[in-house]
């Protein structure tokens, strides 16, 4: 089966705009593009204009003939906000449901509320979590997009947490999506088995990354094989579970600092070749 690479697209939109962006990233040689609607993001795409925006992202998007399985939400939604439409962090979410729909994308990444202290491995963050997705099942379902929760730094940070989370939520509209970095940065587990602890079939998505694990203490999300993650255990993880999803590289803060030193279409480049390299080694 083919597993389509691709990377978050938010810092060759900062570097480039939008359609020189996606060139870049075609360029690169990737197959597809993640739409990344956070940070600065999040206020170009998602004001009241948000679906003639998107409508602009697909037509790029098309243009450059790269995929778009997948985006990723805003995420400055947290712990003490209401989930109303009159708070701009939760309506953003919301749009940003929509405008996946409009662009032709079937799941984005919705992070789930940090819960402090931290690490918070109660029954409330659980809960509180549960409900925070379940009200945003409405709008998946309307509008045909998977919403995926994934392990993030301060939510659902161990495989049992994430299992517990999204076992409650309808399998329709909800799955999982396991950040590599993550599972060995936070759970200090190796992702590969950090996969194998999952519930099986809610797998849907992967933010490929490395660090240098919990001892380091650094989100670092550099290219794979800067760091210390086990990929060639992760590729065997995935053989073993049928992962069928696509491979979505995460590096933005690499990928700033060479564009900051006018190097960003080298960066790219270089870190679609170590993406295609798992990519391979999945598919042999």
């Amino acid at each position: 089966m083919k597993h389509d690479l691709t990377i978050e697209s938010y810092r060759a939109w900062e570097s480039y705009g939008i359609d020189e962006g996606f060139k870049a990233i075609k360029e690169a040689g990737f197959d597809g593009a993640d739409v990344s609607f956070y940070w600065e993001a999040a206020k170009a795409f998602l004001g009241d204009d948000y679906r003639e925006k998107a409508r602009e992202i697909k037509a790029a998007l098309d243009k450059y003939g790269l995929s778009h399985h997948q985006a990723h939400a805003p995420f400055s939604f947290t712990q003490g906000m209401e989930p109303d439409d009159s708070v701009w962090d939760y309506l953003i979410i919301k749009r940003a449901i929509e405008a996946c729909s409009i662009i032709g994308i079937d799941q984005i990444v919705v992070h789930g509320i940090p819960v402090l202290p931290f690490p918070n491995v109660s029954k409330e963050n659980v809960r509180r979590n549960i409900e925070f997705y379940k009200g945003l099942e409405p709008t998946a379902a309307k509008f045909g997009v998977r919403i995926l929760v994934e392990n993030g730094g301060r939510f659902m940070s161990y495989p049992d947490l994430l299992n517990d989370v999204v076992n409650e939520l309808n399998p329709e509209h909800f799955g999982a999506l396991v950040d590599v970095g993550h599972a060995w940065l936070v759970a200090n587990m190796q992702p590969g088995e950090f996969i194998r602890q999952l519930t099986p079939g809610i797998l849907y998505g992967l933010h490929i990354q490395d660090n240098h694990g919990a001892g380091y203490g650094v989100d670092e999300h550099i290219p794979p094989y800067l760091g210390t993650v086990d990929f060639d255990d992760l590729i065997e993880a995935l053989r073993e579970v049928e992962y069928e999803g696509d491979f979505t590289i995460e590096v933005p803060k690499f990928l700033s600092f060479y564009a900051d030193k006018g190097l960003l279409d080298p960066a790219l480049t270089f870190t679609c070749a170590v993406g295609r390299k798992l990519v391979d080694d999945l598919e042999v």
